[in-house]
Protein backbone atom coordinates (compact mmCIF):
# COMPACT_ATOMS: atom_id res chain seq x y z
CA UNK A 1 0.00 0.00 0.00
CA UNK A 2 1.13 3.60 -0.61
CA UNK A 3 1.21 6.10 2.23
CA UNK A 4 -0.58 8.94 0.70
CA UNK A 5 0.25 13.22 1.84
CA UNK A 6 -3.57 14.65 2.41
CA UNK A 7 -1.85 18.31 2.00
CA UNK A 8 -3.38 18.81 -1.37
CA UNK A 9 -6.87 17.73 0.49
CA UNK A 10 -6.68 19.98 2.76
CA UNK A 11 -5.58 22.86 0.43
CA UNK A 12 -8.92 21.95 -1.07
CA UNK A 13 -11.07 22.14 2.08
CA UNK A 14 -8.70 25.63 2.95
CA UNK A 15 -10.47 26.78 -0.51
CA UNK A 16 -14.15 25.45 0.28
CA UNK A 17 -13.97 27.27 3.36
CA UNK A 18 -13.04 30.42 2.07
CA UNK A 19 -9.72 30.14 4.85
CA UNK A 20 -7.20 32.68 4.45
CA UNK A 21 -3.97 31.56 2.77
CA UNK A 22 -1.32 33.66 4.50
CA UNK A 23 -1.34 37.10 2.72
CA UNK A 24 0.09 39.15 3.15
CA UNK A 25 2.35 37.49 5.51
CA UNK A 26 3.11 40.82 7.32
CA UNK A 27 -0.66 41.26 8.50
CA UNK A 28 -0.51 38.15 10.43
CA UNK A 29 -0.25 38.47 14.60
CA UNK A 30 3.13 39.18 16.14
CA UNK A 31 4.08 37.44 17.90
CA UNK A 32 1.91 34.60 16.13
CA UNK A 33 -0.36 32.61 18.25
CA UNK A 34 1.40 29.69 18.74
CA UNK A 35 -0.44 26.22 18.41
CA UNK A 36 -1.75 24.00 21.59
CA UNK A 37 -1.07 20.67 20.49
CA UNK A 38 -4.08 19.07 22.56
CA UNK A 39 -6.33 21.83 20.35
CA UNK A 40 -4.51 20.82 17.15
CA UNK A 41 -4.97 17.19 17.55
CA UNK A 42 -8.99 18.10 18.22
CA UNK A 43 -9.23 20.32 15.03
CA UNK A 44 -7.61 17.85 12.85
CA UNK A 45 -9.56 14.90 14.26
CA UNK A 46 -6.68 13.05 15.46
CA UNK A 47 -7.97 10.90 18.93
CA UNK A 48 -5.62 10.77 21.80
CA UNK A 49 -4.05 13.14 24.63
CA UNK A 50 -1.16 14.50 23.07
CA UNK A 51 -0.38 15.62 26.33
CA UNK A 52 3.45 14.44 26.28
CA UNK A 53 5.42 16.82 24.28
CA UNK A 54 9.26 17.03 22.90
CA UNK A 55 10.87 19.72 22.33
CA UNK A 56 13.87 20.81 19.66
CA UNK A 57 15.33 23.94 18.27
CA UNK A 58 12.35 24.40 15.87
CA UNK A 59 9.53 21.92 16.36
CA UNK A 60 7.12 21.04 19.38
CA UNK A 61 6.51 17.22 18.69
CA UNK A 62 3.12 16.00 20.61
CA UNK A 63 2.30 12.50 21.11
CA UNK A 64 -0.11 10.03 23.53
CA UNK A 65 2.30 8.18 25.62
CA UNK A 66 -0.22 5.17 24.87
CA UNK A 67 1.08 4.85 21.29
CA UNK A 68 2.76 1.48 20.87
CA UNK A 69 4.34 2.68 17.89
CA UNK A 70 6.83 5.17 19.61
CA UNK A 71 9.70 4.39 21.91
CA UNK A 72 12.46 6.87 22.75
CA UNK A 73 14.81 5.27 20.12
CA UNK A 74 11.85 6.11 17.55
CA UNK A 75 10.97 9.81 18.92
CA UNK A 76 15.02 10.46 18.84
CA UNK A 77 14.52 9.04 15.25
CA UNK A 78 11.94 11.60 14.55
CA UNK A 79 13.55 14.65 16.27
CA UNK A 80 16.58 14.01 14.14
CA UNK A 81 14.60 13.98 10.79
CA UNK A 82 12.32 17.37 11.72
CA UNK A 83 16.02 18.93 12.84
CA UNK A 84 18.29 17.83 9.73
CA UNK A 85 15.60 18.65 7.03
CA UNK A 86 15.50 21.97 8.25
CA UNK A 87 19.13 21.96 8.32
CA UNK A 88 19.34 20.73 4.94
CA UNK A 89 16.45 22.66 3.08
CA UNK A 90 16.53 25.62 4.69
CA UNK A 91 20.27 26.08 5.93
CA UNK A 92 22.29 24.43 3.14
CA UNK A 93 19.82 24.85 -0.06
CA UNK A 94 17.90 28.45 1.03
CA UNK A 95 14.58 26.80 1.07
CA UNK A 96 12.33 29.42 2.86
CA UNK A 97 12.25 28.68 7.08
CA UNK A 98 7.87 28.56 7.44
CA UNK A 99 6.97 31.81 8.32
CA UNK A 100 6.55 32.50 12.33
CA UNK A 101 8.63 30.03 13.30
CA UNK A 102 10.84 33.09 15.32
CA UNK A 103 8.02 33.22 17.12
CA UNK A 104 6.70 29.31 17.81
CA UNK A 105 7.95 25.76 17.22
CA UNK A 106 6.36 23.85 14.66
CA UNK A 107 4.17 21.47 16.05
CA UNK A 108 3.70 17.96 14.89
CA UNK A 109 1.48 15.55 15.77
CA UNK A 110 2.42 12.16 15.88
CA UNK A 111 -1.15 10.49 15.74
CA UNK A 112 -2.40 7.07 15.40
CA UNK A 113 -4.73 7.09 12.85
CA UNK A 114 -5.52 3.45 12.47
CA UNK A 115 -9.14 4.57 12.99
CA UNK A 116 -9.43 7.16 10.35
CA UNK A 117 -7.13 8.23 7.21
CA UNK A 118 -4.84 5.20 8.16
CA UNK A 119 -4.12 4.97 4.61
CA UNK A 120 -2.63 8.46 4.66
CA UNK A 121 1.21 9.50 6.03
CA UNK A 122 0.19 12.90 7.24
CA UNK A 123 -0.43 16.28 6.22
CA UNK A 124 0.64 19.84 6.59
CA UNK A 125 -0.99 22.89 6.85
CA UNK A 126 -1.17 26.53 8.20
CA UNK A 127 -2.79 27.59 11.41
CA UNK A 128 -5.60 30.03 10.09
CA UNK A 129 -4.58 32.11 13.37
CA UNK A 130 -1.32 32.99 13.01
CA UNK A 131 0.13 31.25 9.68
CA UNK A 132 2.56 28.99 11.67
CA UNK A 133 2.54 25.40 9.76
CA UNK A 134 1.93 22.38 11.21
CA UNK A 135 2.50 18.91 10.44
CA UNK A 136 0.38 15.15 11.57
CA UNK A 137 2.24 12.02 10.83
CA UNK A 138 0.80 8.43 10.96
CA UNK A 139 2.70 6.56 12.84
CA UNK A 140 0.76 3.42 11.55
CA UNK A 141 3.60 3.91 8.93
CA UNK A 142 6.60 3.99 11.33
CA UNK A 143 6.64 0.31 11.54
CA UNK A 144 8.16 0.80 7.55
CA UNK A 145 11.49 1.40 8.83
CA UNK A 146 13.95 4.09 9.79
CA UNK A 147 14.04 5.39 6.29
CA UNK A 148 10.41 5.34 5.67
CA UNK A 149 10.24 7.55 8.93
CA UNK A 150 13.11 10.40 7.78
CA UNK A 151 11.58 10.76 4.11
CA UNK A 152 8.17 11.16 5.37
CA UNK A 153 9.10 13.86 7.64
CA UNK A 154 11.44 15.65 5.08
CA UNK A 155 8.33 15.41 2.41
CA UNK A 156 6.01 16.96 5.03
CA UNK A 157 8.46 19.90 6.39
CA UNK A 158 8.92 20.55 2.38
CA UNK A 159 5.24 21.71 2.81
CA UNK A 160 5.79 23.68 5.85
CA UNK A 161 8.40 25.66 3.34
CA UNK A 162 6.45 25.70 0.55
CA UNK A 163 3.36 27.39 2.43
CA UNK A 164 5.48 30.34 3.08
CA UNK A 165 5.94 31.15 -1.19
CA UNK A 166 2.23 31.92 -0.95
CA UNK A 167 2.10 30.35 -4.94
CA UNK A 168 0.50 27.35 -6.86
CA UNK A 169 -2.97 27.83 -4.94
CA UNK A 170 -4.72 26.90 -8.59
CA UNK A 171 -5.59 23.16 -8.68
CA UNK A 172 -4.26 22.76 -11.46
CA UNK A 173 -0.91 23.45 -9.94
CA UNK A 174 -1.75 21.58 -6.70
CA UNK A 175 0.20 18.59 -8.30
CA UNK A 176 3.37 20.61 -8.24
CA UNK A 177 3.10 20.24 -4.04
CA UNK A 178 3.37 16.91 -3.88
CA UNK A 179 5.88 15.98 -6.83
CA UNK A 180 8.32 18.61 -5.23
CA UNK A 181 8.09 17.23 -1.52
CA UNK A 182 8.08 13.88 -2.97
CA UNK A 183 11.36 14.98 -4.61
CA UNK A 184 12.75 17.08 -2.03
CA UNK A 185 13.56 14.40 0.39
CA UNK A 186 16.48 13.25 -1.76
CA UNK A 187 18.34 16.54 -0.67
CA UNK A 188 18.43 15.35 3.14
CA UNK A 189 18.34 11.54 2.12
CA UNK A 190 19.77 10.96 -0.75
CA UNK A 191 19.91 7.22 0.23
CA UNK A 192 16.21 6.26 1.47
CA UNK A 193 15.27 5.73 -2.35
CA UNK A 194 11.75 5.37 -0.42
CA UNK A 195 10.10 7.02 -3.80
CA UNK A 196 9.73 3.72 -5.08
CA UNK A 197 5.83 3.38 -4.73
CA UNK A 198 5.58 6.76 -6.13
CA UNK A 199 7.98 5.40 -9.11
CA UNK A 200 5.64 2.76 -9.82
CA UNK A 201 2.61 4.64 -10.10
CA UNK A 202 3.80 6.85 -12.44
CA UNK A 203 5.31 3.70 -14.75
CA UNK A 204 2.18 2.50 -14.35
CA UNK A 205 0.60 5.08 -16.14
CA UNK A 206 2.68 7.20 -17.92
CA UNK A 207 0.32 8.55 -19.99
CA UNK A 208 -1.86 10.59 -17.51
CA UNK A 209 -1.61 14.06 -17.68
CA UNK A 210 1.38 16.22 -15.74
CA UNK A 211 -0.88 17.83 -13.65
CA UNK A 212 -3.41 14.93 -13.00
CA UNK A 213 -3.60 13.19 -9.45
CA UNK A 214 -5.12 10.17 -10.51
CA UNK A 215 -4.01 7.00 -9.15
CA UNK A 216 -1.43 9.29 -7.39
CA UNK A 217 0.64 10.00 -10.23
CA UNK A 218 1.77 13.16 -9.06
CA UNK A 219 4.10 11.86 -6.66
CA UNK A 220 5.11 10.16 -9.38
CA UNK A 221 5.86 13.21 -11.28
CA UNK A 222 8.73 13.30 -9.11
CA UNK A 223 10.52 12.45 -11.52
CA UNK A 224 9.81 15.88 -13.75
CA UNK A 225 12.03 17.27 -10.73
CA UNK A 226 14.67 14.89 -10.80
CA UNK A 227 15.43 15.79 -14.69
CA UNK A 228 15.49 18.94 -13.87
CA UNK A 229 17.99 18.86 -10.61
CA UNK A 230 20.77 16.99 -12.95
CA UNK A 231 20.36 18.21 -15.96
CA UNK A 232 18.93 22.04 -15.91
CA UNK A 233 20.14 23.25 -12.44
CA UNK A 234 20.36 21.55 -8.70
CA UNK A 235 18.13 24.04 -7.42
CA UNK A 236 15.39 23.81 -10.11
CA UNK A 237 12.45 23.26 -8.08
CA UNK A 238 13.30 25.67 -5.69
CA UNK A 239 13.92 28.05 -8.53
CA UNK A 240 10.75 27.44 -9.75
CA UNK A 241 8.32 28.17 -6.31
CA UNK A 242 10.53 31.63 -6.06
CA UNK A 243 9.97 32.76 -9.35
CA UNK A 244 6.06 32.16 -8.80
CA UNK A 245 3.53 34.76 -7.95
CA UNK A 246 -0.01 34.84 -7.36
CA UNK A 247 -1.19 34.86 -10.37
CA UNK A 248 1.54 32.31 -11.98
CA UNK A 249 1.15 28.46 -12.69
CA UNK A 250 4.18 25.84 -12.66
CA UNK A 251 4.54 26.14 -16.43
CA UNK A 252 5.29 29.45 -16.67
CA UNK A 253 7.13 29.83 -13.22
CA UNK A 254 9.44 26.99 -14.61
CA UNK A 255 9.80 28.90 -18.02
CA UNK A 256 10.58 31.78 -15.93
CA UNK A 257 13.09 30.23 -13.23
CA UNK A 258 15.33 28.34 -15.72
CA UNK A 259 14.70 30.83 -18.86
CA UNK A 260 13.71 27.45 -20.59
CA UNK A 261 10.29 27.33 -22.16
CA UNK A 262 8.53 24.33 -20.20
CA UNK A 263 7.55 22.58 -23.36
CA UNK A 264 11.48 21.86 -24.09
CA UNK A 265 11.58 20.60 -20.68
CA UNK A 266 8.73 18.46 -21.20
CA UNK A 267 9.98 17.18 -23.96
CA UNK A 268 13.73 16.69 -22.51
CA UNK A 269 12.39 15.05 -19.09
CA UNK A 270 10.31 12.81 -21.85
CA UNK A 271 13.68 11.14 -23.29
CA UNK A 272 15.31 11.04 -19.74
CA UNK A 273 12.23 8.80 -18.93
CA UNK A 274 12.49 6.74 -21.75
CA UNK A 275 15.91 5.56 -21.72
CA UNK A 276 15.94 5.72 -18.05
CA UNK A 277 19.04 7.69 -18.12
CA UNK A 278 19.01 9.27 -14.57
CA UNK A 279 21.67 9.16 -11.85
CA UNK A 280 19.44 6.23 -10.31
CA UNK A 281 18.37 4.76 -13.24
CA UNK A 282 19.27 0.73 -12.55
CA UNK A 283 16.99 1.38 -9.33
CA UNK A 284 14.16 2.87 -11.55
CA UNK A 285 14.91 -0.28 -13.39
CA UNK A 286 14.35 -1.96 -10.43
CA UNK A 287 11.13 -0.79 -9.49
CA UNK A 288 9.92 -1.76 -12.88
CA UNK A 289 10.88 -5.43 -12.51
CA UNK A 290 9.94 -5.70 -8.27
CA UNK A 291 6.69 -4.25 -9.20
CA UNK A 292 6.00 -6.19 -12.66
CA UNK A 293 5.50 -2.73 -14.46
CA UNK A 294 5.94 -1.31 -17.54
CA UNK A 295 5.69 2.32 -18.98
CA UNK A 296 6.01 1.16 -22.21
CA UNK A 297 3.29 1.36 -24.61
CA UNK A 298 5.63 -0.86 -27.31
CA UNK A 299 8.97 -3.32 -27.37
CA UNK A 300 9.61 -3.27 -31.02
CA UNK A 301 11.63 -6.49 -32.51
CA UNK A 302 10.00 -7.03 -35.74
CA UNK A 303 10.01 -4.33 -38.83
CA UNK A 304 7.96 -3.49 -40.30
CA UNK A 305 5.23 -2.50 -37.51
CA UNK A 306 2.66 -0.37 -37.09
CA UNK A 307 -0.22 0.27 -34.39
CA UNK A 308 -2.73 2.82 -33.20
CA UNK A 309 -2.73 4.32 -29.93
CA UNK A 310 -5.96 5.49 -28.42
CA UNK A 311 -8.68 5.35 -25.32
CA UNK A 312 -6.99 4.90 -22.06
CA UNK A 313 -3.63 4.79 -23.16
CA UNK A 314 -3.45 7.76 -25.57
CA UNK A 315 -1.54 10.37 -23.73
CA UNK A 316 -2.84 13.74 -22.06
CA UNK A 317 -1.47 16.57 -21.43
CA UNK A 318 1.96 16.58 -21.32
CA UNK A 319 1.58 12.70 -20.40
CA UNK A 320 3.60 10.24 -22.33
CA UNK A 321 4.08 7.02 -24.08
CA UNK A 322 7.08 5.44 -24.55
CA UNK A 323 8.74 2.30 -26.98
CA UNK A 324 11.86 0.05 -26.67
CA UNK A 325 13.40 -0.66 -30.17
CA UNK A 326 15.96 -3.27 -30.38
CA UNK A 327 17.11 -5.62 -33.75
CA UNK A 328 19.08 -8.89 -33.90
CA UNK A 329 20.38 -7.77 -36.83
CA UNK A 330 21.99 -4.07 -38.13
CA UNK A 331 19.20 -1.67 -39.56
CA UNK A 332 18.39 1.50 -40.22
CA UNK A 333 14.78 2.28 -39.43
CA UNK A 334 11.93 5.40 -39.80
CA UNK A 335 10.07 5.59 -36.85
CA UNK A 336 6.72 7.69 -38.03
CA UNK A 337 4.26 9.37 -35.84
CA UNK A 338 0.83 10.77 -37.15
CA UNK A 339 -0.68 12.42 -34.49
CA UNK A 340 -4.20 14.31 -33.64
CA UNK A 341 -4.37 17.82 -34.76
CA UNK A 342 -6.20 18.43 -32.08
CA UNK A 343 -8.22 17.44 -29.20
CA UNK A 344 -11.75 18.77 -27.70
CA UNK A 345 -11.02 21.65 -30.36
CA UNK A 346 -7.76 22.60 -28.49
CA UNK A 347 -4.92 22.54 -30.96
CA UNK A 348 -1.71 19.79 -30.24
CA UNK A 349 1.29 19.91 -31.12
CA UNK A 350 3.55 16.87 -30.61
CA UNK A 351 7.01 15.91 -29.45
CA UNK A 352 8.94 12.57 -30.03
CA UNK A 353 11.98 12.15 -28.59
CA UNK A 354 14.53 9.35 -29.61
CA UNK A 355 17.49 8.19 -26.98
CA UNK A 356 20.05 6.10 -28.81
CA UNK A 357 22.19 3.77 -26.68
CA UNK A 358 25.90 2.02 -27.70
CA UNK A 359 27.52 -1.01 -26.16
CA UNK A 360 29.62 1.01 -23.80
CA UNK A 361 26.45 2.77 -22.13
CA UNK A 362 26.29 6.10 -23.92
CA UNK A 363 23.22 7.93 -24.26
CA UNK A 364 22.12 10.55 -26.88
CA UNK A 365 19.26 12.22 -26.59
CA UNK A 366 17.66 14.02 -29.67
CA UNK A 367 14.00 15.69 -30.01
CA UNK A 368 11.96 16.48 -32.70
CA UNK A 369 9.00 18.63 -33.10
CA UNK A 370 6.05 17.46 -35.13
CA UNK A 371 4.51 19.24 -38.02
CA UNK A 372 0.70 19.25 -38.36
CA UNK A 373 0.83 15.84 -35.85
CA UNK A 374 3.40 14.38 -38.76
CA UNK A 375 7.31 13.75 -37.41
CA UNK A 376 9.35 10.87 -38.95
CA UNK A 377 12.05 9.97 -37.16
CA UNK A 378 15.52 8.16 -38.59
CA UNK A 379 17.34 5.57 -36.39
CA UNK A 380 20.43 4.40 -38.01
CA UNK A 381 22.10 0.89 -37.58
CA UNK A 382 20.17 -0.47 -34.63
CA UNK A 383 21.14 -3.96 -33.50
CA UNK A 384 24.75 -3.03 -34.87
CA UNK A 385 26.59 0.34 -33.21
CA UNK A 386 23.12 1.34 -31.64
CA UNK A 387 22.06 -1.21 -29.33
CA UNK A 388 19.03 0.34 -28.57
CA UNK A 389 16.79 2.73 -29.23
CA UNK A 390 13.76 4.21 -26.60
CA UNK A 391 11.20 6.73 -28.24
CA UNK A 392 8.80 9.17 -25.66
CA UNK A 393 5.90 10.57 -27.40
CA UNK A 394 4.33 13.93 -25.86
CA UNK A 395 1.29 15.90 -26.39
CA UNK A 396 3.01 19.61 -25.33
CA UNK A 397 -0.11 21.35 -24.85
CA UNK A 398 -2.04 21.51 -21.88
CA UNK A 399 -5.14 19.44 -22.93
CA UNK A 400 -5.76 18.07 -19.77
CA UNK A 401 -7.09 14.93 -18.96
CA UNK A 402 -8.06 14.12 -22.47
CA UNK A 403 -6.36 11.57 -24.90
CA UNK A 404 -4.42 12.17 -27.68
CA UNK A 405 -4.94 9.76 -30.72
CA UNK A 406 -2.15 8.80 -32.80
CA UNK A 407 -0.59 5.56 -35.16
CA UNK A 408 2.97 4.94 -35.10
CA UNK A 409 4.91 2.83 -37.48
CA UNK A 410 8.52 1.52 -37.43
CA UNK A 411 9.88 0.51 -41.07
CA UNK A 412 12.74 -0.96 -42.39
CA UNK A 413 14.81 1.57 -44.41
CA UNK A 414 17.72 -1.25 -45.73
CA UNK A 415 16.68 -3.81 -48.44
CA UNK A 416 19.40 -5.72 -49.40
CA UNK A 417 21.39 -4.48 -47.17
CA UNK A 418 20.96 -0.54 -49.72
CA UNK A 419 19.51 2.30 -47.75
CA UNK A 420 15.97 3.02 -49.17
CA UNK A 421 15.64 7.01 -49.18
CA UNK A 422 13.69 8.26 -46.44
CA UNK A 423 10.92 10.13 -48.68
CA UNK A 424 10.17 7.33 -50.46
CA UNK A 425 6.98 5.88 -49.45
CA UNK A 426 7.34 3.40 -46.73
CA UNK A 427 4.57 0.64 -44.61
CA UNK A 428 3.09 2.80 -42.38
CA UNK A 429 0.27 4.67 -41.57
CA UNK A 430 1.86 8.71 -42.08
CA UNK A 431 0.92 10.68 -45.03
CA UNK A 432 3.34 9.26 -48.39
CA UNK A 433 5.90 11.96 -49.31
CA UNK A 434 6.02 13.68 -46.79
CA UNK A 435 9.32 15.04 -45.55
CA UNK A 436 11.13 14.27 -42.93
CA UNK A 437 11.69 16.53 -39.96
CA UNK A 438 15.64 17.66 -39.79
CA UNK A 439 17.85 16.11 -36.12
CA UNK A 440 16.16 18.63 -33.96
CA UNK A 441 17.56 19.57 -30.70
CA UNK A 442 20.23 17.60 -29.59
CA UNK A 443 20.81 17.49 -26.14
CA UNK A 444 24.04 15.45 -25.85
CA UNK A 445 24.84 12.23 -24.29
CA UNK A 446 24.60 13.00 -20.55
CA UNK A 447 25.06 9.63 -18.88
CA UNK A 448 27.26 6.15 -19.67
CA UNK A 449 26.70 3.38 -17.76
CA UNK A 450 25.18 -0.77 -18.25
CA UNK A 451 21.83 -1.46 -18.77
CA UNK A 452 20.21 -4.71 -17.11
CA UNK A 453 16.59 -4.70 -18.40
CA UNK A 454 14.49 -6.77 -16.11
Amino acid sequence: MFPTCLTPHMLALDVARGLPKAEPRPLYAAPAECIDPVQLARQEQVDGTYDQVLTTDHFLVAYDASNAALDEATLDLVAGALERSWAVMVDEHGWAAPSQTDSCLITVVLGDLSGGNSGTGGWTNVNEEGGVPFIVLNTDWFADGDPWIESLIAHEFNHASQFDYNVFWDEADWWYWESTAEWSFELPYPDANTWTYSLWSYFDAPYLALDSDTGYVNYGHFTFNTYLSEQVDPAAPLLAWEAATADTHVDDAVTAALGTPFDDLVAGWTAHVASMDVAEGELWLQVMSDFDTDPYTAHVTTYPSQGTVDGKTAPQGRGQNFFELSSDAPRDVLFTLDGAASVKDIPTDWAVTVSTETADGAITHVIHHATDGLARVEIDDLGGAVVAAYVGVVPLNDIGERGASYTWSVADQRTDGVRVPVDEPTACSCQAGAAPLGLGVVAGIVARRRRARP
